[in-house]
């Protein structure tokens, strides 16, 4: 549910200082807060680091099957060091969790003011990646249930869709898997297989 303004913020969203802008945290071990603004590369408010950035967001679209529901996000002027950062742990990025707010920003003392609005929390999707900018996809279920179950079928190898994804949880420094158990003991991975070896290739029902 969407959080209202409170008393404090409604009165303060007229002055010209002050800019409502878009805040974007991906969920990652160490959150990544990209705070829309391009006057200040990175800032610091209430202990929290933001990286500034130029940040775009799209309408909330429904599926056609009214089952999902998306926004697309388009982060451009960002810091290059961090994006190098992004675009080498693209993979890592696929289903973590990502919260896009809007915030009241004041211009003058760089702070944000009240507590940010929700806009949409969800896993991110598809990411298109490169030197100048980040594209992706935040995803969740139009019923506003959010999940990470599996879509699986009853198969001799892993039904995890991405190698070294949030599911699949393969954390080392291979980059490839060919999803078979004997290939996840090799990475020290077997316990988080999602296959099911004991399935005969063949079966005869009489």
């Amino acid at each position: 549910m969407t959080k209202k303004l409170n008393d404090l913020q409604k009165q303060a969203i007229g002055k010209e200082e002050l800019e409502v802008r878009n805040l974007l945290t991906i969920h990652l071990e160490e959150p990544i807060r990209i705070l829309e603004n391009e006057t200040l590369s990175k800032l610091e408010i209430g202990g929290e680091k933001y990286i500034s950035a130029s940040v775009e967001r799209s309408d909330i679209e429904t599926s056609n099957d009214g089952a999902l529901e998306k926004v697309d996000i388009k982060i451009s002027n960002i810091d290059r060091a961090i994006l190098s950062i992004v675009v080498n742990r693209e993979d890592a990025l696929i289903n973590t969790k990502c919260t896009l707010e809007s915030v009241i920003f004041d211009n003058e003392t760089n702070e944000i003011l009240g507590e940010p609005i929700k806009l949409f929390v969800g896993y991110i999707g598809k990411v298109d990646a490169n030197i100048l900018e980040l594209n992706f996809t935040l995803e969740r279920l139009a019923a506003g249930h959010l999940t990470k179950s599996p879509y699986a079928t009853y198969d001799v190898n892993c039904q995890h869709k991405k190698f070294k994804d949030e599911r699949c949880a393969y954390k080392g420094a291979e980059t490839k898997c060919d999803k078979t158990l004997t290939r996840c003991r090799e990475l020290g991975n077997s316990l988080n297989f999602l296959g099911f070896p004991s399935i005969p290739m063949e079966m005869v029902i009489k």
